[in-house]
């Protein structure tokens, strides 16, 4: 499977013309027509959504649990150009496709980008990289800031965070800040379902077509494209048109979560190795500060290991990462999920959104919380090389399928306890 059309009853070859319905049987199921059809409610489907309502297709998003509920809330809502992807000393495929991308999230947030993100909340305006431990961590820090292009800047002693600090004692080695905003990925999310609001819907396709039909909690729509940027859920996808080769991909992490900690911090503790050694978000808690979300390595090994095992090995990490701080009277969590992603045959991340294509059918993957707005570009372009204009004025299924709300955050919803 690859970007061209392979399904004999595709047209893409010239303009699609809509054809009249034929006369149904008089037992058969309303067929509702779209011009597009988007399955995933997270970034990436709502981000695209938004670009096909605006162009004037018509369009609706359908959801199976909650808006943002999978990856989208689960991320940690940094919007990064790729600077923790050099660690290797040399400038990646990824690296250099995720630098351009926040200045394209910049002028969104600004108000002056094609979507309108203006009422989006952000927890930060720049991340930061520290040595996390040895020497070497100092030059990979350096190494790192300097490899991809982005306004990073060393800061002075006096601008570290105080959560990096013992009280009374200077920092040391070197940390950079780089200005890329770290966001409340649920403003986001509802930023993005404001003006697609009668549009979003919960549902569970039960049966996909590769001419463009399919099935959803019994009712049965038909568009001139299908597009499924559903996570782990385009999984199901391929099963239901009966694609045997593997082009999926999972990737487990088990990200720990810990509170109560009296200072923000967002960024990346750097080793000598290819991947941070913790990558940590702040969170407001309430009255009593924040909880830290936590990624990098501890969440790749946490991925291995028990649940408890994950919390001992992430207590130790923190001990030896910041030993000024008492660990010891903190409540922790963890959230296990699974990073979906097309299938790579050695593993690794793609350097970029991608998209599969079988007929009537697109199922693509930003790869990236910052790709979506690359993804949505692509898939707009396809749509305009196969010449789909918008055609249908069908009311959106309003009466057959309840309206989709926005998920929560992990950490709502975890298992506190003491370790």
């Amino acid at each position: 499977m690859n970007d061209s059309p392979q399904h004999p009853s595709s047209k893409f070859g010239a303009a699609f013309t809509p054809q009249p319905a034929a006369a149904p049987a008089a037992d058969a199921p309303e067929v509702l027509f779209y011009d597009v059809i988007v399955f995933g409610g997270g970034i990436a489907g709502l981000w695209l959504a938004n670009v096909l309502k605006r162009a004037g297709y018509n369009t609706i998003l359908i959801e199976k649990d909650t808006l943002g509920g999978g990856q989208t809330l689960a991320s940690q809502g940094m919007i990064h150009g790729g600077q923790k992807y050099t660690l290797e000393g040399a400038v990646t495929q990824h690296a250099s496709s995720i630098a351009r991308m926040p200045e394209r999230w910049e002028a969104c947030l600004g108000g002056y980008g094609e979507t309108d993100l203006t009422l989006v909340k952000y927890l930060s305006d720049s991340q930061i990289m520290w040595p996390a431990g040895s020497i070497l961590s100092d030059l990979a820090v350096f190494g790192a800031a300097q490899l991809v292009n982005a306004a990073t800047e060393k800061l002075k002693q006096a601008d570290i965070p105080d959560a990096l600090k013992e009280p009374g004692k200077k920092f040391k080695g070197a940390v950079y800040s780089m200005p890329e905003k770290v966001l409340d990925v649920r403003s986001l999310v509802a930023a993005l379902a404001a003006p697609l609001k009668g549009r979003l819907f919960k549902g569970t396709p039960s049966e996909v077509l590769p001419d463009g039909q399919v099935a959803v909690d019994g009712v049965v729509m038909q568009a001139q494209m299908l597009v499924f940027t559903a996570g782990a859920g385009n999984e199901d996808v391929f099963k239901m048109l009966k694609i045997e080769k593997r082009l999926t991909q999972r990737r487990p992490l088990r990200q720990v979560m810990v509170r109560p900690l009296p200072q923000a911090l967002y960024g990346h503790g750097i080793v000598g190795k290819p991947k941070p050694r913790l990558t940590v978000t702040a969170h407001p808690n309430g009255r009593d500060g924040y909880v830290w979300y936590l990624g990098g390595n501890i969440a790749e090994e946490g991925a291995k290991m028990t649940e408890d095992e994950t919390l001992q090995f992430a207590k130790r990490e923190l001990e030896a990462v910041f030993p000024h701080i008492d660990w010891a009277d903190k409540q922790w969590a963890t959230w296990a999920g699974d990073r979906a992603e097309p299938y790579d045959d050695t593993g690794q991340l793609p350097p970029g959104p991608f998209v599969q294509q079988r007929g009537r059918v697109m199922v693509a993957w930003p790869t990236k919380l910052t790709f979506a707005p690359a993804l949505a570009d692509r898939l707009f372009d396809k749509l305009q090389e196969r010449k789909i204009e918008p055609v249908y004025k069908t009311e959106p299924p309003a009466d057959k399928l309840a309206a989709a709300d926005i998920g929560r955050y992990p950490w709502e919803g975890a298992a506190w306890r003491k370790i």
